[in-house]
């Protein structure tokens, strides 16, 4: 079975469309200066009662987690890095029309909405980085810009960005979403998380994957069933920095399959591309650690 991205356009969305589009949307980066960062609480998860061999979360546990919604079904995932930004794969937006998107946050089930203040948002611009090859899925990576800011709430705030120099290998990740559940099987109604070995690019190379694939602009994780699935294309990779605080270090990009053994999923490594996050949201301030 050939490498294959993890989006899916499947699931019904029951919220009713904003109608007011947003200005065109560009598909190459700007190189405006450099921005500051916010002074904002980012990376705080909620506390819960407590995918592919995953678990449901608490409701709202990551607030920054955001659903992609294209011409009314789910599409992707993304991850709220600011008041006006999400953070998404490039594959996940590559041909859609910018009128026909809708962001989610503070959602947790696609398909009750009693159990969450959710929000939607239309799509102003869309940013995709203009090296991105659909081939090798290298630079997949992506900002959507909100029509209309977001106020945080306790359901929805940003998750912290790492530094350019961070390197997760050898610690437990973290990747939420409404993926799939199983290879093949049906799409989550609710938010799902499964824990991930993060991997260094060597170990990754070793893997049945062809060693000139894995570049340094990605990142592998997991082992046997614990894995990202279609439906997860866009969501996040966390890792814990501290008591309830997270950071996010990766965008669930390709994969084999779901869960199969000597095929972790490959993620776009954030933190090489905090330069060029930094350029385009040269109108906003961005959420660091």
């Amino acid at each position: 079975m050939p490498a294959e991205a993890h989006n899916h356009r499947n699931g019904t969305e029951r919220l009713l469309f904003d109608e007011l589009f947003g200005v065109q949307s560009v598909s190459e980066d700007n190189e405006k200066d450099t921005i500051s960062n916010c002074s904002c609480n980012c990376g705080q998860v909620n506390q819960e009662i407590r995918i592919v061999g995953g678990r449901p979360t608490g409701v709202n546990r990551y607030p920054w987690l955001a659903r992609l919604v294209y011409d009314g079904q789910f599409h992707c995932g993304a991850s709220l890095i600011n008041g006006d930004y999400v953070l998404t794969a490039a594959h996940c937006v590559r041909r859609l029309k910018r009128s026909k998107i809708r962001v989610i946050l503070g959602d947790y089930d696609q398909y009750v909405t009693t159990e969450s203040e959710a929000i939607m948002r239309a799509v102003s611009s869309i940013v995709r980085h203009r090296h991105f090859d659909i081939n090798s899925y290298n630079h997949d990576i992506a900002l959507l810009k909100l029509r209309r800011p977001v106020l945080f709430s306790k359901s929805i705030k940003p998750a912290c960005l790492p530094g350019t120099d961070d390197d997760p290998a050898g610690k437990k990740g973290t990747v939420v979403g409404w993926g799939r559940t199983s290879e093949g099987g049906m799409l989550s109604a609710v938010a799902q998380e499964v824990q991930v070995p993060i991997l260094t690019n060597n170990q990754c190379r070793a893997t049945k994957y062809r060693p000139t694939r894995i570049t340094t602009n990605m990142l592998c994780a997991g082992v046997g069933k614990q894995d990202s699935c279609q439906g997860d294309s866009g969501g996040p990779l966390i890792i814990s920095t501290g008591v309830d605080k997270f950071e996010l270090v990766g965008i669930v990009s390709w994969g084999v399959g779901c869960g199969r053994p000597g095929y972790p999923g490959v993620y776009t490594r954030v933190s090489r591309y905090m330069d060029w996050i930094q350029r385009n949201m040269h109108d906003t301030c961005f959420c660091v650690s």
